[in-house]
């Protein structure tokens, strides 16, 4: 991977865009010769996530919620809840 500076980025930024692009490499961005930031190319496949974080949570219909709420609650569990 090759480092840039980010001046010299500044004045070649559609240059080295245009290389990025083209040979699919990766460019790393630096500051005084240090490592802040990379320049990769984008890729469709990207977009797609895996679940991660509420993962469990399932989907659901607003029709399967009203449902929900419109059916009567045991008694037994709601003498259980408000102990």
């Amino acid at each position: 991977m090759e480092l840039i500076n980010i001046a010299e980025l500044k004045s070649h930024l559609s240059d080295v865009i245009a290389k990025v692009s083209e040979t699919g490499s990766t460019v790393i961005i630096g500051k005084y010769g240090k490592p802040v930031a990379k320049l990769s190319p984008f890729s469709e496949e990207e977009k797609d996530r895996s679940l991660g974080f509420g993962k469990h949570l399932l989907m659901t219909t607003i029709s399967n919620l009203q449902q929900q709420v419109d059916q009567p609650v045991d008694t037994e569990i709601l003498d259980d809840f408000y102990q």
